[in-house]
């Protein structure tokens, strides 16, 4: 039976003037993914679109079963221990935590939840991120995608 998942990640778009990795140097922090201005969005498929920007994308270091705010909460650790250049970075580029929510019907689950509590909103006040939530419903499945 499919389990609920969530997924949390910081991605920083729209930047020329720096390279991904003095990006990765600078935050100290690994990418979990990173897209190229004018790569293809899938190398294979000879007809995906380009890249329109580039990204840096961290995660919070838990997986996707964790809960949104255990990885919520890893993220503003992470963001609060580099508050200024998260500051600066958000002044110069696009920020945006984006939140994907799986659910599937009938495994037994409650839906995850999502709380924005004190601790964001304070940090939110300092730190220009904005915050995007998808939510996918599935049917049951027998296998973990």
């Amino acid at each position: 039976m499919a389990k609920n998942k969530v997924v949390l990640d910081l991605r920083i778009s729209g930047f020329e003037d720096i390279k991904h990795d003095e990006l990765t140097q600078l935050i100290g922090f690994q990418p979990i993914m990173v897209f190229v201005i004018g790569d293809k969005r899938n190398p294979r498929n000879p007809n995906s679109p380009l890249i329109k920007r580039n990204s840096w994308l961290m995660g919070s270091g838990l997986d996707e079963y964790a809960s949104f705010d255990d990885q919520m909460n890893a993220m503003l650790t992470i963001i609060e221990s580099k508050l200024d250049i998260f500051r600066d970075l958000s002044k110069k580029y696009y920020c945006e935590f984006s939140c994907a929510i799986f659910t599937y019907a009938d495994n037994g689950e409650s839906t995850p939840w999502i709380h924005l509590d004190s601790r964001y909103n304070k940090l939110i006040k300092e730190v220009d991120i904005e915050f995007d939530l998808d939510l996918y419903a599935w049917p049951d499945t027998d296998e973990d995608e």
